[in-house]
């Protein structure tokens, strides 16, 4: 059975380097950005709500 051609590999979303630290983030983490949304929303709200 022939094997199926490997897909092109996609450059990362986000490439950090900093001396020693290499962060690769090669997708959108979209549950951790709807969280972080939701709480900075919530978070601003209530701040602003209050005065």
């Amino acid at each position: 059975m022939p094997k199926p051609p490997d897909r092109p590999a996609t450059p990362p979303l986000i490439e950090v380097r900093i001396g020693d630290l290499h962060v690769i983030i090669q997708r959108l983490p979209v549950p951790l950005l709807t969280l972080l949304t939701t709480l900075t929303g919530s978070l601003g709200a209530s701040l602003w709500l209050s005065r």
